[in-house]
């Protein structure tokens, strides 16, 4: 099992979605459980449609949450890094 770590700017982002209401608390239960299948390394379903990210962003995998709703993480040997949370263009807006 992966050890988890929360970057500030993950921290900031579930704030921010958790007040926004455009969530409801199924949304937050299937982010927990996809973070938890990360976590154990269990095959996540191609409906989430994990990929690696290009460009400034290579070092990072993303998860479609739901349809414009991502999660970018990072996984090494020990260390499974939860980085942001957020629309498509919340996101690649924090790497320009």
């Amino acid at each position: 099992m992966l050890k988890i770590k929360i970057e500030k700017s993950f921290k900031k982002d579930i704030q921010r979605d958790n007040q926004s209401g455009q969530y409801s608390q199924k949304d937050f239960e299937l982010l927990k459980s996809i973070i938890t299948s990360l976590q154990n390394r269990v095959k996540i379903d191609k409906k989430f449609k994990r990929h690696p990210l290009k460009g400034k962003m290579s070092r990072y995998e993303s998860i479609h949450i739901k349809n414009d709703w991502l999660l970018i993480f990072k996984i090494d040997a020990k260390y499974l890094t939860l980085v942001m949370l957020g629309k498509h263009t919340q996101v690649y807006q924090k790497f320009q």
